[in-house]
């Protein structure tokens, strides 16, 4: 019995040690991602604020996804020799000081320096909780460990943002940022204490067996996936507002509920997508993929109808999210040996997916096209993810 007491007592300690390191992730991720889209929320401020159109203005929301494309995965090459817990300390230095100089910032070019500042440390900061995350938990675990972290982007989304830009209206656009580096500070020291026991000392892997990732055709499929349902689903949700007003007849003042049903059900299905990938990985996507491409075509058949649209607009959220986690879990199964820069170039992969989207959206709208549309697009996009998975499971058994 003495012997029983003391193998369970250390199991039960790391458990809790798992989950509030979980917790300060997921805290940590939901700061960053509020960040990432706060710049919309406060848009008429800062232009106003640095004497600047609302279209120049827009260009630091394209800055910060460029910056995240381009510099995470080169930070993150950089920075694989770097133990773990004094990388999570720079990562989020980097963040912290990004948003001070931001809430500083006397004019649009000193915005645009430190809105770089801020997005560099992003999808190597994401990917190495990612990471880190599934390491704590044993493997049947893991896309539900992905769910918890991914959902502080989900709340980001649904609660960050609004409170931000609501501090923004109140306080002054430039207290939102200040708010939350104070907030990003906390976080990081506790995430900081947190894990520094649990995070190993350094990356095993190098450089090189890093790259050598991206020669693996597993992989390769999981980032193809991504692009594919993401551009499915921002080909819509980038043009979301004027497809609710001038499509479904929804008012201009309804959109902010009509979005926060959406963020609700983004929370929903990243949590179900976390649970059944734990369970049936392969299965997961296929079901998820099909959601995506029958929500998007139920939306486009049906969504001229106001309460229709509304409503939909929770089942929409919901499929495009669910994809999230068994997507990551996937990715970083496949990459099993150097999963950070595979993760982190898929985290970027996100970023470049919604430009598409929102690109292909551009083309087809410009061509004279009616914005209802574009669901139908979208489905078509996510059609040919589904068979992209097919394909890849195809080949991985002529392979075996």
């Amino acid at each position: 019995m003495v012997t029983e007491t003391r193998l369970s007592e250390p199991a039960a300690t790391r458990h809790t040690n798992a989950n509030v390191a979980i917790l300060w992730m997921l805290l940590a991720v939901f700061g960053v991602g509020t960040v990432e889209y706060l710049v919309a929320g406060v848009l008429p401020d800062i232009s106003s604020d640095v004497a600047v159109s609302n279209s120049t203005a827009g260009l630091l929301v394209t800055i910060y996804a460029v910056t995240v494309v381009i510099g995470g995965p080169l930070l993150t090459i950089v920075t694989t020799r770097v133990p773990r817990t004094p990388l999570i300390a720079a990562l989020m230095a980097l963040f912290i000081v990004g948003n001070i100089g931001t809430a500083l910032a006397p004019n649009f070019a000193t915005l645009v320096v430190f809105r770089v500042i801020t997005a560099l440390p992003h999808a190597t900061f994401f990917a190495l909780c990612l990471v880190l995350a599934t390491s704590l938990v044993a493997p049947e675990f893991q896309g539900r460990v992905i769910a918890r972290v991914t959902l502080g982007l989900n709340l980001a989304t649904v609660l960050g943002v609004p409170l931000g830009t609501l501090i923004g209206t109140q306080l002054g656009w430039r207290w939102s940022f200040a708010i939350i580096a104070i907030f990003q500070l906390v976080v990081t020291a506790a995430l900081i204490v947190s894990t520094r026991r649990a995070a190993p000392s350094h990356q095993t892997g190098s450089v090189t067996s890093e790259l050598g990732v991206f020669t693996r055709r597993p992989v390769l499929w999981a980032i193809g996936l991504t692009a594919l349902s993401q551009a499915a689903l921002f080909v819509v949700f980038t043009y979301i507002a004027p497809y609710l007003t001038d499509h479904a007849g929804i008012s201009a003042s309804t959109v902010t509920i009509v979005l926060f049903v959406f963020g609700v059900g983004s929370v929903v299905g990243n949590q179900l997508g976390g649970h059944f990938a734990d369970k049936a990985l392969d299965k997961t996507l296929y079901v998820a993929l099909t959601a995506l491409a029958a929500a998007l075509l139920v939306l486009f058949l049906f969504g001229g109808t106001p309460w229709f649209a509304f409503a939909w607009m929770f089942v929409l959220g919901a499929a495009g999210f669910s994809i999230i986690p068994p997507l990551a879990s996937k990715l970083i199964g496949a990459a099993s040996e150097a999963p950070h820069l595979a993760a982190t170039v898929n985290i970027a992969g996100f970023q470049l997916a919604n430009a598409a989207g929102a690109w292909i959206g551009s083309i087809a709208l410009s061509g004279g096209n009616s914005v209802g549309i574009l669901p139908a697009i979208g489905a078509v996009l996510a059609v040919a993810a589904v068979g992209l998975l097919f394909l890849s499971r195809r080949t991985a058994r002529v392979a075996a």
